[in-house]
């Protein structure tokens, strides 16, 4: 197998800077949804349930994308590439409506499309580094990429600060009130802006990568499956089936009670099956009775990493508000403030984030284990949400999330390093698809689950929520210990050329 070239710094990074556009619009979205959803009239305990789109666009498109991408070929648009842009162009289209939503449904339709459009987008980019880059420039891309999530997020974040220096108003006009349901201008103009950001920067990389061609026909063959691996996918079809049916039951049960939950869980468990008849899940679900052994001890990091993010986005901004500025409702006084207060401290993440990860190679190769440098990070993240408890101090929300910025740096980079080099690169991006899926199934399970203890096991408080996400972050933390490091993964790869990420 031929080597693949060294690429410059500055390859590297256009063949990433797509990657800035769509994480601009998932700063947006993490930052601002629970804040619409409460402009809009929504319960503070319904709020995990209306995220639900995140997780479940993620777990049923990025292993789709990544296959499909697997099997396609064009000498003029590539393999990863058209489907970048087409995700570009549905992610944009939810951008400039969102903020223009009427009610709380149309605002988790909506949700669903940006959902929908940033996954179509996102897996390609993490294939990108795979196909593109050798073995020794692999942490480069991978850092390159978590550089461009935290400046991408801190630039959306900032946008309520930004704009009135420019001579935006931020103001909420009575005419707009009609119009947009109370959504003010602090989140309908960075909205807007989000999709030419997304559109712009997605044309970029099109334009400057040229992915390579695959080296024989093989990608155009239609797979054969052995007796062994369609038992395998049979098992996947069921198992898949019934815990989406579960899932689906619990928020029907939630909703309307015991019997419509069994009725509900009954009729997605026949749609899931039916849908996973597929021949593209066939493709998707075989290779999971072969993932590489890292990979299945990578599970339970993502696990608990990601059962105790989503906490983050749902109720960050909540707390700040409730607490820092004594706005615990929409119409409260301080609430506008409490939730540009939130985007701040998601931009100090951020931005601790893309510093980080500059030095992140480096601080690996120091500790001289990725799975040791991941724990220590997300325990460092772990502090920062446990710091919120200190104080009602609205600094205290900044300096603790400036610290899970440290722990997101290592989320977006250590897990895909560990995982590059265990894949075969004929199937880089259906794996790559279904460890994104190790992202959203737990965050499915989050958002079925924490509905049924918000109000008693975490008192109502989303201050608590935050605790639980810190918890997660230690658990998440151990079970790095779980995981078997090959010794030449850490003999590759973490220099970073000069003047580089």
């Amino acid at each position: 197998m031929k080597e693949k070239p060294n690429l410059s710094f500055w390859q590297i990074w256009n063949m990433s800077f797509g990657f800035l556009g769509i994480q601009y619009g998932f700063g947006l979205q993490q930052a601002n949804m629970s804040p619409i959803y409460r402009y809009l009239g929504a319960e503070e305990a319904d709020i995990p349930g209306l995220w639900l789109a995140g997780p479940l666009t993620g777990l049923l498109l990025q292993p789709i994308i990544g296959a499909m991408s697997d099997k396609s070929w064009s000498p003029r648009w590539g393999r990863r590439k058209p489907y970048v842009f087409f995700g570009a162009i549905a992610g944009s289209i939810a951008m400039i409506m969102m903020p223009n939503s009427t009610s709380v449904f149309m605002a988790a339709c909506l949700m669903w499309l940006l959902d929908a459009g940033l996954n179509s987008s996102m897996e390609p980019f993490r294939a990108f580094v795979g196909d593109i880059l050798n073995t020794k420039q692999r942490p480069t891309g991978f850092s390159v990429q978590s550089f461009m999530v935290g400046f991408g997020q801190t630039l959306a974040n900032l946008m309520p600060f930004i704009l009135p220096l420019v001579g935006i108003s931020m103001a909420l006009t009575q005419d707009q009130t009609d119009t947009a349901n109370g959504i003010p201008n602090s989140v309908r103009y960075p909205f807007y802006i989000g999709a030419a950001a997304i559109i712009l920067t997605v044309l970029w990389t099109m334009y400057t990568t040229k992915e390579y061609p695959p080296e024989n026909d093989d990608y155009k063959k239609r797979h054969v499956f052995t007796a062994e691996q369609n038992k395998s996918i049979l098992k996947w079809r069921l198992a898949m089936s019934a815990g989406f049916a579960v899932l689906g039951g619990i928020f029907a049960w939630q909703a309307s009670g015991v019997l419509y939950g069994l009725l509900w869980a009954s009729g997605i468990f026949a749609a899931s099956y039916a849908l996973l008849l597929l021949p593209v899940f066939k493709e998707i679900l075989a290779p999971l009775s072969e993932m590489p052994d890292v990979m299945k001890q990578l599970w339970w990091v993502k696990f608990f990493t990601w059962y105790g993010l989503p906490l983050m986005w749902q109720y960050l901004t909540l707390a700040a508000a409730k607490y820092a500025f004594d706005a615990p409702n929409a119409d409260s006084p301080g609430f506008e403030e409490g939730k540009n207060w939130g985007n701040l401290c998601f931009a100090m993440f951020s931005i601790t984030c893309f510093v980080i990860s500059i030095f992140m190679p480096r601080i690996s190769k120091a500790i001289g284990s990725r799975r040791a440098t991941h724990a220590l990070f997300l325990s460092i993240g772990a502090m920062g949400f446990f710091l919120t408890l200190t104080s009602n101090d609205k600094y205290i929300y900044l300096a603790g999330m400036s610290l899970v910025g440290l722990a997101w740096g290592s989320i977006m980079s250590m897990p895909y390093l560990m995982l590059a080099n265990a894949v075969s690169k004929e199937r880089m991006g259906v794996y790559m698809g279904i460890f994104n899926g190790f992202i959203c199934i737990p965050q499915f399970i989050n958002m079925a689950t924490v509905p049924l203890y918000y109000k008693t096991l975490l008192g109502n408080d989303p201050r608590n929520a935050l605790v639980l996400a810190g918890i997660c972050l230690l658990l998440a933390g151990a079970s790095n210990f779980l995981i078997k490091e090959r010794v030449n993964d850490e003999a590759d790869a973490d220099a970073v050329p000069a003047g580089g990420h």
